[in-house]
């Protein structure tokens, strides 16, 4: 039961490393955001667990980086 454990928190972990790095891509060309200055989106990014995904659901706004 443990390794599972530790298996699935590394799997997490993993994501969320991609999640960051796929938001953070996606943020610094964007020329507008919604909700929130980029430095505020960074920083939720960086510091809240799945903060990423908050942001790839909701604060993207329009801009370069939209598809």
């Amino acid at each position: 039961m443990g390794d599972f454990f530790i298996i699935i928190v590394i799997a997490l972990f993993i994501i969320n490393l991609g999640l960051i790095a796929w938001a953070i891509t996606d943020l610094l060309p964007r020329e507008n955001v919604k909700y929130l200055p980029k430095t505020a989106w960074i920083a939720m990014i960086a510091v809240i667990f799945f903060g990423s995904v908050i942001y790839l659901l909701a604060g993207r706004g329009e801009g370069p980086g939209k598809t």
